[in-house]
């Protein structure tokens, strides 16, 4: 497993810590719960994975097609939006003011780039 783990694009997370950090939000990778300043936010299983791509591929530009085979490991069909509704979602979650994201923005013509840092990364 630790040999497919190092082959993977994005970093290995370390058994003994299984959470990412970003602003006030933490991620914990064992039990799929997304908590911000202790309290809970529900996710649903795939919201709790495009994040956690996200936050594997911080500070990249994500074409729709890459997170697509991130996610799924496979292309997607031309009409397939099923990862705009999925962002959307997950704005609605972490975002001050999904209108105008902080975390999560998109690059027009690109894709999605994740910033940890929010407000910070501009």
């Amino acid at each position: 497993m630790r040999a497919v783990l190092r082959r993977t694009s994005g970093p290995v997370i370390p058994q003994d810590n299984p959470v990412f950090t970003f602003g006030p939000f933490r991620l914990h990778l064992n039990n799929h719960v997304l908590s911000r300043d202790g309290a809970e936010i529900p996710l649903t299983s795939g919201e709790f994975n495009l994040l956690r791509v996200l936050l594997e591929h911080t500070n990249q530009v994500l074409s729709r097609d890459h997170l697509m085979s991130l996610l799924k490991g496979y292309e997607r069909s031309p009409f397939d939006r099923s990862i705009d509704v999925r962002v959307t979602r997950l704005r609605r979650k972490i975002e001050p003011n999904p209108e105008t994201p902080l975390y999560l923005r998109t690059v027009w013509g690109e894709g999605y780039l994740f910033t940890p840092q929010g407000e910070e990364g501009r």
